[in-house]
C-alpha cells in the first residue's frame, strides 16, 4: 500500500512537472513571438534604419519603447484615448515625488556633495604625486630598458659564440670547401670536385630555403660558383687537346653531372673545342704551306690531318651522341671544304684548261709571246707530288667514308684539271722547243743511226733496220717502235720526240681515267701543231728542189708520219688503254699534200710510200768514238755541247725512266692497258 502511494506521488509529481515543462516551453515560445512582434512593431514606427541607430546610441530608449508596446497593443480604444491624460497625469506624480524626496533628504545630499569634492580634492593630490613620481622614475624606466637591451644582446651573442664553438669542426670544414675545391680542380679529380658540388649545392639550397641571410654562407656560396666555373673551364680545355674516346667520354659524362648545358648545348660545345684543337693543326698546315717548297707536305699534312684527328672526332662524336648527328654533317663538312680549298689554290693554276686549249691552237708560225704561266705563284706540282696527294686524299677519304664523309668524287675533278693542265704545259713547251730547233736547224742529219746501222751489220749480217728490230725484240718493249731509232736523223723531231715522251713519263706517274679523253686531244692538237710549225720552216726557208734539205725535209716529214704518229699512238693506249685512240689517219692526211704526197698521206705505211735513205759519209773518226750501245740524242747533234739530255738505248724512246716512274710502279703495272680511274 506505502509503494502503490508513493507510486502515485511520483506519477502526479512527473505530470505536472510536464504540465510546468510544457508551460514553460508555451512561455518561452509566446515570449520569442512577443519579441519578434516588438521588434516588427519597433521597425514600422521608428523605421529600419532610425532603430539601428537608437540601437547604437540610446540603447535605453528601445527597452523602454519594448516594455511600452506591449501595453498600447493590449488596451482598447477607449483606454488608449485617455493614455495621454494618463502619462500627464504620470508625469505630475513623478515630478511630485523627486520634489519631496529632494525636501526630505537634502543633508544627505548635501552631504554627499561635500564628500564628493573632498575626494576629487584628494584624487587630484594623488595623481599630481604619481605624475611626478613618474617624471622622477623616467631615466630609471629608461636605463633598465637599455639594460634589459644590452643583456639580451650579450646573452644572444654568449649563445651564438658557444654555437660557434660547438660546430668549430663542421664551421672549419665549410669554410674550406672552396679551397678543397681549387685543389681537386687543378690536379684534376672531378669525380671528388662533383661530390664537394653536389654537398655545397645541397647544404647552400637549405640555407636559401630558411631565408636567413648570413653573410659568410653568401661568400661561401660565390666561391663555391667560381670554384664551379673553374671546373667547367678545365674540362672544356681538356677538349682542346688531343684527348682519346675513352677519356673525351669520361671528361663529357663530368660536363652531363655539372647540369649547366642541354644536350644540344653539349653538342655546340664539343664541335666547338674539338674544332678549336683541330685549328691548331690547321695554322701548322698553313704555316708549312707558306713555308719555300712546303706545298706538298702541307696537302699530305692536311689529308693525313683529316685521317687522323678529323677522323677520330667523328668517332667521339658518334658515340657521345648517337641519336643525333646534324652538327656532325655540318662540321665535316667545314673540313672537307678546307681540305678542298687548299688543294684547290694549289691544283688549279692562274689560268684555267680552256686557256690552255685556245693557246694550244693558236697559229705556230712563231712561239706565243705571253706562255701560259706553270702554276699558281709559289707552287709546282709536278706529276709524282699529285700521285702522292692524290693517294693521301683517297686514303682519308675511305677513312672518313665510315662517318658519311666520302669526298673523294669532289676532288678527283681538280687532279684531273691539274694533270691536264700540266699536260698542257709540257705539250706547249714541247712545240717551243720543236720550235727553237727548227730555227737553228742546219737540215744536216746526224751520223750515229748510220753509225749504229753499220755496227749492227757488222755484227748481225743484216740491214740497219733489221738490226734495230732484232734489238728491239731482244732487249726493248711490245711497245717500241721498231723504227725509233730512225727519229734521231734530225736533231729538232728527235728532241721533240723525248718532249713527248718525257710528257708520257709523267702520265704514268698519275694517270687519272677522265684524263683520257682531253690528253688524246690535246696531243692531237700538239702534233697538229708541229705540223704547223713544219709548214711553217717550209714557207720561210726556200728549198730547191732535189736540194739535200729539200730531201731531209721530206725524211723528216716521213718520220713524222710513219714514226712518230704510230708511237704516240701506241704511247696512249699503253698508259690509258685501248680506249684511248688517236686519229692517226686524220693527223697524216692533214699533212697532204704540203708536207706529203696524196698517196703516201692515204697510205703511209705502203712499200710504195716507204723511202729509201741514201747511205751518208762516215767519219770513221766519229763513228769510233760513239758507243756502239748508246743512241742518245746528244751524238746527233750538230753542237756536241747542246744542253739535252741524251736517250738511252731504252730510255725516253721505249718507256718512262725508272726514277720518274718510280712512284706509280705498284699501282700501274707494266702491261696495264686500262689507267687508274679516279672516281673509283
Amino acid at each position: 500500500a506505502q509503494a502503490s502511494t508513493a507510486l502515485l506521488q511520483w506519477g502526479r509529481a512527473w505530470e505536472e512537472t510536464m504540465a510546468v515543462s510544457m508551460n514553460l516551453e508555451g512561455f518561452e515560445r509566446a515570449y520569442r513571438l512577443r519579441n519578434t512582434a516588438d521588434d516588427e512593431l519597433l521597425t514600422q514606427v521608428f523605421g529600419k534604419d532610425e532603430v539601428d541607430t537608437l540601437m547604437k546610441e540610446r540603447p535605453a530608449l528601445i527597452e523602454t519603447a519594448r516594455s511600452y508596446f506591449p501595453h498600447l497593443t493590449s488596451s482598447t480604444y477607449e483606454r488608449l484615448t485617455r493614455e495621454p491624460d494618463t502619462l500627464q497625469k504620470e508625469q505630475h506624480r513623478c515630478a511630485h515625488e523627486m520634489e519631496q524626496l529632494a525636501v526630505q533628504n537634502y543633508k544627505a545630499f548635501i552631504g554627499s556633495a561635500n564628500v564628493t569634492q573632498t575626494v576629487q580634492h584628494g584624487l587630484a593630490e594623488i595623481q599630481g604625486g604619481l605624475d611626478q613620481l613618474a617624471s622622477e622614475l623616467e631615466p630609471v624606466k629608461n636605463s633598465l630598458a637599455a639594460f634589459q637591451s644590452t643583456a639580451a644582446d650579450l646573452s644572444t651573442r654568449r649563445g651564438a659564440l658557444r654555437n660557434v664553438l660547438q660546430q668549430h669542426g663542421s664551421i672549419l670544414e665549410l669554410l674550406e670547401l672552396p679551397q678543397l675545391l681549387d685543389a681537386c680542380v687543378r690536379y684534376h679529380m672531378y669525380d671528388e670536385s662533383l661530390e664537394l658540388l653536389a654537398y655545397c649545392g645541397s647544404l647552400l639550397q637549405a640555407h636559401t630555403a630558411r631565408g636567413e641571410d648570413i653573410p659568410i654562407l653568401t661568400q661561401l656560396q660565390e666561391q663555391v660558383n667560381m670554384q664551379r666555373a673553374n671546373l667547367h673551364t678545365s674540362l672544356v680545355a681538356q677538349m682542346r687537346t688531343d684527348v682519346h674516346l675513352p677519356a673525351c667520354v669520361r671528361v663529357m659524362g663530368f660536363l652531363r653531372r655539372v647540369q649547366r648545358h642541354s644536350e644540344e648545348e653539349l653538342q655546340s660545345l664539343f664541335i666547338e673545342h674539338r674544332g678549336s684543337f683541330l685549328d691548331g693543326h690547321k695554322q701548322q698546315v698553313e704555316q708549312l704551306r707558306n713555308s719555300r717548297g712546303g706545298a706538298v707536305a702541307a696537302l699530305r699534312a692536311a689529308a693525313e690531318l683529316l685521317r687522323t684527328h678529323v677522323h677520330d672526332i667523328g668517332t667521339q662524336y658518334k658515340a657521345l651522341f648517337p641519336q643525333e648527328d646534324g652538327p656532325l654533317r655540318v662540321w665535316l663538312g667545314e673540313q672537307v671544304l678546307w681540305l678542298v680549298s687548299l688543294l684547290r689554290a694549289a691544283l688549279l693554276p692562274s689560268r684555267g684548261v680552256e686557256g690552255a686549249r685556245r693557246d694550244s691552237q693558236q697559229p705556230s708560225s712563231a712561239p706565243s709571246s705571253n706562255p701560259r704561266p706553270a702554276l699558281l705563284a709559289g707552287t709546282k706540282l709536278d706529276a709524282g707530288s699529285c700521285t702522292t696527294i692524290l693517294r693521301q686524299c683517297h686514303i682519308a677519304s675511305s677513312t672518313l667514308k665510315r662517318l658519311g664523309a666520302h669526298f673523294f668524287p669532289a676532288i678527283a675533278g681538280l687532279f684531273e684539271t691539274r694533270m691536264e693542265q700540266l699536260l698542257c704545259e709540257l705539250l706547249d713547251a714541247a712545240l717551243l722547243n720543236f720550235h727553237a730547233e727548227l730555227g737553228r736547224y742546219d737540215w744536216i742529219p746526224t751520223t750515229a743511226l748510220a753509225s749504229r746501222s753499220s755496227t749492227s751489220a757488222s755484227i748481225g749480217g743484216g740491214s740497219p733496220t733489221t738490226g734495230v728490230e732484232s734489238q728491239a725484240g731482244a732487249g726493248g718493249n711490245a711497245y717500241l717502235h721498231p723504227r725509233a731509232l730512225e727519229l734521231t736523223r734530225h736533231r729538232p723531231l728527235a728532241v721533240f720526240t723525248n718532249d713527248l715522251i718525257q710528257t708520257f713519263n709523267e702520265l704514268r706517274q698519275c694517270t687519272l681515267y677522265g684524263l683520257r679523253t682531253p690528253a688524246v686531244q690535246h696531243f692531237s692538237e700538239c702534233l697538229t701543231a708541229a705540223l704547223n710549225l713544219m709548214r711553217s720552216v717550209l714557207g720561210s726557208q726556200a728549198f730547191q728542189a732535189g736540194s739535200s734539205k729539200a730531201t731531209e725535209f721530206t725524211y723528216m716529214c716521213m718520220h713524222f708520219a710513219q714514226i712518230l704518229v704510230p708511237l704516240v699512238k701506241v704511247h696512249l693506249e699503253t698508259v690509258f688503254g685501248t680506249h684511248a685512240q688517236l686519229d692517226m689517219t686524220a693527223i697524216i692526211a692533214s699533212m697532204a699534200p704540203d708536207l706529203l704526197p696524196t698517196s703516201v698521206a692515204e697510205d703511209p705505211f705502203g712499200v710504195d710510200a716507204v723511202v729509201e735513205e741514201e747511205p751518208l759519209a762516215i767519219d770513221e773518226t766519229l763513228a769510233d768514238e760513239v758507243p756502239a750501245d748508246t743512241a742518245g740524242v746528244a751524238a746527233c747533234m750538230n753542237d756536241p755541247a747542246a744542253d739535252v739530255e741524251p736517250m738511252q738505248a731504252n730510255g725516253l724512246l721505249t718507256e718512262p725512266s725508272n726514277e720518274a716512274g718510280a712512284a706509280m710502279k705498284e699501282a700501274i703495272p707494266e702491261n696495264a692497258e686500262a689507267p687508274l680511274d679516279a672516281s673509283a
